[in-house]
């Protein structure tokens, strides 16, 4: 099985790297660029960078004030790393790429760029496919569960097409599962690293936090509960603390919109008084792992819970989906026959991706085929004029119908701690 699992990996790098050199999204660019404004020892006032610049600034006629709206250690790892890698490329091109986009367009050093600025992901990418297969037993769970994170299409849209960064926090999730399974009694061990693990991650995005009352859950002790909660929201809290006095980072980073999407959906009692159904239905898993025990093996479903709940309720970007498909591909090695559910979610999947804008869809391949970059979007292309509102809340229904019946199966038994 080595042999194969090699060559799966091989291919898979050689996909990833063509992905990472032909593909460009505009979320790419800042990265990069607060790798140059930290380098020039902007630490503590990173966030208030762009705020104190004067109105009349180059950089502010390509960049919002509120640019930077992750929080610190998307910036402080990444900016730092694309701009170690990223050395060998001609810095007037590296220049263009930040500020003036459409003119490195057909230059071979923007697809260098690309690369390098996306080389960070491999590693943590990688490393997940080989977690998962950690999970599985036999030698045929191994293999399937490491060739459909290596193919998987929502990692490599997300990761080496648009570039974003959420590999990283599903990365912390995924090895906090691992441990945690390793682990077998977890009666008699701490789980205060697997929960320092859940913080990390919240760092880069906040979903990994949701895992940490599952996590607890196998705890009865609930001292032992309380004590993996606060270390994993103490270690994201770490993170974000020397950030606190900045004005920048109060009002673009630590309360961003992304962060509330999910608290849209509401049940109106009153004029000003509404139930949030995705904390309703947080509260009631919450209270269902805590009062149903269960074992390591089974930890996984109930981390799938949570993010089923989360993108239930939640009008979400397409590279968050990333976040649920590492539970979703652990439950299709274990039941093929959920292959429907996959590709039901993925179908969702694209039809939304078509429905944003033509960044995330028309202009990705801009770096290969520079008259693609500026054009509409998919449907404006093809000559069809649907209600994009409508269609979104079609698709997203769809994956709500799976969701729904995600939940229905993985709701946790009585009998699940003797399985």
């Amino acid at each position: 099985m080595k042999s194969k699992i090699i060559k799966i990996l091989l291919i898979g790098i050689v996909l990833r790297i063509i992905l990472s050199l032909a593909t460009y999204h505009s979320d790419v660019a800042p990265f990069d660029f607060a790798g140059g404004i930290i380098a020039k020892g902007n630490i503590a006032n990173f966030y208030d960078y762009l705020w104190n610049l004067p109105q009349d600034s180059p950089i502010l006629a390509v960049y919002p004030k509120n640019l930077f709206n992750y929080p610190p250690a998307v910036y402080f790892f990444l900016g730092p790393a694309t701009r170690v890698v990223s050395w060998i490329v001609d810095p007037a091109v590296h220049a263009n790429f930040i500020l003036n986009f459409s003119s490195t367009l057909g230059n071979w050093q923007l697809n260098l760029l690309l690369l390098l600025l996306k080389l960070p992901y491999f590693a943590f990418d990688i490393a997940v496919a080989y977690l998962l297969m950690a999970l599985f037993k036999t030698d045929r769970e191994k293999l399937l569960g490491f060739s459909f994170w290596i193919f998987n299409p929502v990692n490599l849209y997300a990761t080496y097409m648009v570039g974003q960064f959420d590999i990283i926090p599903v990365f912390f999730s995924v090895l906090c599962l691992y441990l945690v399974v390793k682990k077998k009694d977890v009666g008699q061990k701490s789980l205060l690293l697997e929960a320092l693990l859940l913080g990390l991650g919240g760092a880069f995005k906040i979903f990994p936090l949701l895992f940490l009352v599952p996590l607890a859950s196998l705890k009865k002790s609930w001292l032992e509960r309380i004590k993996i909660v606060t270390v994993g929201v103490l270690a994201y809290i770490a993170t974000i603390l020397p950030f606190i006095a900045s004005k920048g980072f109060r009002t673009t980073a630590l309360l961003a919109g992304q962060t509330t999407k999910s608290l849209y959906a509401q049940i109106p009692l009153s004029g000003g008084e509404s139930i949030m159904l995705f904390l309703v239905f947080v509260i009631f898993f919450y209270l269902v792992f805590l009062f149903k025990t269960s074992t390591v093996e089974l930890l996984w479903k109930r981390f799938f819970i949570m993010m089923l709940i989360f993108f239930i309720f939640t009008h979400y970007h397409p590279q968050w989906f990333l976040w649920l498909t590492p539970f979703m591909i652990i439950d299709l090695v274990k039941h093929l026959k959920h292959w429907v559910m996959v590709a039901l979610s993925l179908v969702s999947f694209v039809f939304l991706v078509s429905f944003f804008d033509p960044g995330l869809s028309v202009w990705l391949f801009a770096p290969i085929w520079p008259k693609l970059y500026g054009l509409p979007g998919i449907w404006q292309l093809v000559g069809v004029s649907p209600d994009i509102n409508q269609m979104r809340s079609i698709f997203q229904s769809l994956f709500v119908g799976v969701a729904f019946y995600y939940l229905y199966i993985l709701f946790p038994k009585s009998q699940e701690a003797k399985e």
